[in-house]
């Protein structure tokens, strides 16, 4: 078993986010709303595969990825204009929520992570933490989390898969990022969440994380491709509305 680790910090990402628990989720004026993942995007540039894991690629120099993770904390809905309920300082807009650790469905199904409630309201933008929790730190959550996963201690994302080389020789592998990143995603059209709007999604290119410009796959095993891998992960990130939990942009759908 190979295990390639990156660290470093700060890692900035674009666009993405998860989880929820709004601050004044019990106003009455709040909706209900779930947060989901899917990798559908990875999946439809992928080869077939007979299992629920990621392929990429077949033969030599291919993929496959058995399971992805990664730790999400601070969230935060960016409202355009102001939104229906108010506090003492403003906030309706922030959205909490203690580091997570989330598995990314590899099989390209769309998965429901969190269930809340939010402010009624228009949003241009969700913005969130791919957190790297270490005990130094104080977190407010970060402690349970690493009781509860020790084996995450600075590491934000984690990656476990067989990498075939060239000469058709497998290599099972570890890849690790112990990086903390700002994760930003704008709505366009911004979303209104209100009676309507009951889920946003995101969607996380996977596949990406292990191709270069040409769309060949990057070995993983290999320390000098750590910090290409890096900036892959930076553009994976897509949000957008998706109540019918398609996996799919509902304002697309619409032609909005």
């Amino acid at each position: 078993m190979i295990d390639v680790r990156l660290s470093r910090r700060p890692l900035w990402v674009v666009p993405a986010a998860l989880l929820l628990t709004a601050c004044n989720g019990t106003e009455p004026h709040s909706q209900p709303l779930s947060l989901s993942l899917t990798t559908k995007s990875a999946s439809l540039g992928a080869a077939p595969a007979a299992s629920a894991d990621l392929q990429i690629g077949t033969g030599a120099n291919s993929l496959t990825i058995s399971q992805a993770q990664v730790v999400l904390a601070e969230i935060e809905l960016s409202p355009s204009g102001t939104c229906s309920t108010t506090d003492e300082q403003g906030a309706c807009d922030e959205l909490e929520a203690a580091p997570a650790l989330v598995d990314l469905p590899v099989d390209g199904t769309t998965k429901v992570v969190l269930d809340g409630a939010v402010p009624a309201g228009t949003y241009s933008a969700l913005q969130a933490q791919l957190d790297a929790v270490t005990p130094d730190e104080d977190e407010p959550g970060g402690s349970a989390f690493l009781q509860a996963h020790p084996d995450f201690q600075g590491i934000s994302v984690k990656v476990t898969g067989v990498f075939t080389d060239a000469n058709s020789q497998t290599h099972p592998f570890t890849f690790t990022v112990g990086a903390d990143a700002e994760i930003a995603a704008a709505f366009n059209p911004p979303v209104t969440v209100g009676t309507g709007t009951s889920n946003l999604t995101i969607d996380v290119d996977l596949a990406s994380w292990f191709k270069d410009a040409t769309g060949a796959v990057i070995d993983p095993t290999n320390p000098a491709n750590a910090a290409t891998i890096e900036e892959n992960i930076q553009r994976s990130f897509r949000a957008f509305e998706d109540d019918n939990h398609d996996g799919a942009d509902d304002a697309s759908a619409s032609g909005r």
